[in-house]
């Protein structure tokens, strides 16, 4: 690697040596420039075997310009999958024992991406999980996707991804949501009111007037004396 500097919170200083803990393992927050290949193999000496997740988003290969990133988004599938699977092939190298890699992908190279990982992670299990990322949907031919994928590639038998524990009032109040394609507050401004709601019992005790298209609450809920106030 060269050119590298070192950034802190007091600003940008010269780059003199990394520092590192008492294995001598690089504790510094590392953001490399570069080819991700070579990238790769320039962090193998260092952290094979230490990594504890990796997240790749790769081009998706949607035989078009792709967004304004000037990579190649339009592979030949066979190119595409040499691509992919140089690059994955190092990433195990890099992680622990109990590391996790992360892979996102669009429909067009999803199935051939799960075959692949199924093929270089023998002993892991490879779950595909749906994201749902545009309510609103991207316009195809025939359809309107709303999701993309991530492979979520983990050690077998371990549990390894953490639990998330839903408030219970997230249940209880997101069938007041409008949770559809035209949901955003832009389409709809009359229907940003608030709902107020007796924190005690939660019941629903009023309803207020649409809000200014300046306010901004910064969270969902704001208390209001013993209320609270709920964004639909």
């Amino acid at each position: 690697m060269t050119n590298a500097k070192h950034i802190g919170k007091d600003g940008e200083k010269a780059f003199d040596q990394f520092n590192r803990n008492e294995n001598g393992t690089i504790t510094d927050n590392l953001i490399i420039k570069g080819n991700n290949l070579l990238a790769l193999h320039t962090l193998k000496e260092e952290f094979a075997g230490k990594v504890k997740l990796i997240y790749i988003d790769p081009p998706y290969n949607m035989g078009g310009l792709g967004d304004t990133f000037s990579y190649n988004n339009n592979f030949k599938r066979s190119t595409w999958l040499t691509f992919m699977k140089n690059r994955l092939e190092i990433a195990k190298k890099l992680l622990r024992e109990d590391g996790v890699l992360i892979v996102a992908i669009d429909e067009n190279e999803q199935p051939h991406l799960g075959v692949m990982l199924k093929e270089l992670f023998k002993d892991y299990e490879i779950h595909c999980i749906t994201i749902v990322h545009n309510p609103r949907g991207i316009q195809g031919t025939n359809f309107s996707y709303t999701h993309e994928y991530a492979f979520f590639v983990v050690p077998e038998g371990k549990k390894l991804i953490g639990n998330r524990v839903i408030d219970e009032s997230e249940i209880e109040f997101s069938n007041l949501r409008n949770w559809g394609g035209e949901s955003l507050r832009t389409d709809a401004k009359n229907c940003f009111y608030p709902i107020i709601v007796n924190p005690k019992n939660s019941e629903i005790v009023d309803f207020g007037e649409v809000c200014d298209d300046d306010f901004h609450p910064c969270k969902r809920e704001i208390k209001i004396d013993d209320m609270v106030t709920q964004r639909k």
